[in-house]
């Protein structure tokens, strides 16, 4: 019987939309992945610079492939507006946290069928449509890895890391379970300047309040997400937060965006102290060539 995945047998796109229907990646992908596994001779990618693929080679990493995973979503007509009251657009913060969640799943199916251990210097790029404001997309972008002479796991890790990060925090006795998001969309219909405060300097108690109760939510969800997978602590956290007012039927209406994004670590068992920096500066002076 011929192997599903090789070059002249055609792809089943019923098969492989139920794939991508359930989380998966596309079968095409997959022949994809299939023909670098077995052959002996395949040009790999990655999105390493020259100065960190030294540092992998020497450290034994070896870089697999680049890989990535990507998730096109239509948000509701329900999570995209808050009319009346002000808080969370739940329906928003839900629809990115699962396009981000499926782009990192599919990315991680990649690394894993390719055998790989890590996936490291993970980014994400997001974008949205001009002739459809209610999609958008997400793509998680990265590296897969393997550590010279270690057996393959069952599950390729996440990391935002870089190599020479990785290689730092392994010899520091903790080793990345995954990649923790935490993401809050908020509203508030009435947030006039004017209304806030007075001619004078002063705060801005609806900003405030938004910005706060924001950025605790996105933070409740990070802290649990990293919990999920038993994680000590999470480092190379990122945040990003986007805020803009805008005028309507004469109320300046407030809207800010907030996800937080960091490597979960756990400390591992055998792990003995981590090695004490050491600094090293060269106070010699050149050498003068000498001159005749």
């Amino acid at each position: 019987m011929p192997h599903p995945f090789l070059p002249d047998r055609p792809v089943d796109e019923a098969a492989s939309r139920a794939i991508v229907d359930a989380g998966g990646i596309p079968l095409r992908a997959q022949r994809r992945i299939h023909e670098m596994n077995t052959s002996g001779h395949a040009v790999w990618t990655s999105t390493l610079s020259p100065s960190e693929l030294v540092v992998a080679s020497q450290t034994g990493i070896e870089s697999i492939s680049q890989v990535m995973g990507s998730s096109v979503y239509h948000v509701g007509f329900s999570g995209m507006t808050r009319t009346w009251t002000s808080g969370e657009l739940t329906g928003l913060t839900h629809a990115y946290a699962d396009a981000r969640s499926r782009a990192l799943s599919r990315m991680q199916q990649e690394a894993t069928m390719m055998r790989a251990h890590a996936v490291v210097d993970v980014r994400f790029e997001g974008r949205g449509y001009d002739w459809a404001s209610d999609l958008i997309e997400f793509t998680a972008i990265g590296t897969a890895v393997r550590l010279r002479g270690q057996p393959p796991p069952q599950q390729a890790v996440l990391t935002l890391l870089k190599t020479d990060e990785l290689w730092k925090l392994h010899h520091a006795g903790y080793w990345p379970v995954a990649i923790a998001i935490g993401n809050c969309f908020w509203f508030d219909p009435h947030c006039d300047c004017t209304s806030e405060t007075s001619i004078f300097s002063g705060e801005l108690p609806m900003h405030t309040i938004a910005s706060q109760t924001t950025r605790d939510l996105a933070v409740h969800r990070f802290r649990e997400f990293a919990g999920h997978f038993g994680a000590h602590g999470v480092v190379g956290v990122q945040v990003e937060r986007k805020a803009h007012d805008h005028e309507h039927e004469g109320h300046t209406r407030f809207q800010i965006e907030l996800v937080m994004m960091g490597t979960a670590v756990v400390r591992r068992h055998d792990a003995g102290e981590p090695p004490r920096p050491k600094l090293i500066v060269d106070l010699r002076d050149p050498p003068i060539p000498f001159i005749a």
